[in-house]
């Protein structure tokens, strides 16, 4: 296997590692050997690799904000606005809901990081919104969004912010009385009713 492939894949034995121990002991709470011990290498390699835990904790919290863009990728083939929307919600809801640990290290350790270590972070999630901000502008001007939307910045941070409280509260909030898809269908319903035309009255 070429150097290179050796690299990355210690690299990602590392990061998965990482991710485990920081969601179970948190991240002051987690040592370089601990991590080098869960990844089956040595505490020299991992400084090889990553000159700091820090540098490590970044990579978790990178690794989490990927899913982002390759749902964009996905959606982006979907020519319909509203039927683009739904499958962005869908999908990113499914991935929060299967990667909640990656959340959970974000949310918990990012405060950890320098400010503009954070922004490395931050950046991706406020691009996010504002490709739903985009998407909103387009479906408005092909008449399938209302012309009146609320506050469309708040409406786009929305999206990503109820993932998350699924991805964080799904187990000690929603469970066991409600389950993924209730939870997609009633926020789908919801986003609707910002996006959509309100029905127009029988005389």
């Amino acid at each position: 296997m070429p150097t290179t492939a050796i690299r990355d894949a210690r690299r990602k034995d590392i990061i998965t590692a990482a991710r485990d121990l920081f969601s179970r002991k948190g991240y002051h709470g987690t040592t370089m050997p601990d991590i080098a011990r869960a990844a089956g290498i040595s505490t020299g390699l991992i400084y090889y690799i990553f000159p700091s835990k820090e540098e490590i904790l970044l990579a978790c919290c990178e690794d989490a904000v990927t899913i982002y863009r390759d749902v964009l990728e996905r959606a982006n083939t979907i020519a319909n606005p509203l039927e683009r929307f739904d499958a962005l919600v869908r999908e990113l809801y499914t991935l929060l809901d299967s990667t909640s640990k990656r959340l959970l290290i974000m949310y918990r350790d990012l405060s950890t990081l320098k400010r503009e270590t954070r922004q490395r972070i931050l950046g991706p999630i406020h691009r996010l919104d504002d490709y739903f901000v985009a998407l909103f502008q387009e479906g408005q001007q092909a008449g399938v969004f209302s012309p009146d939307m609320p506050q469309p910045r708040i409406l786009a941070a929305n999206v990503l912010g109820l993932g998350h409280l699924w991805a964080l509260q799904k187990t000690w909030h929603f469970a066991p009385t409600i389950d993924l898809e209730t939870y997609i269908s009633t926020q789908l319903a919801y986003f609707h009713a910002q996006l959509l035309h309100p029905p127009v009255e029988q005389a």
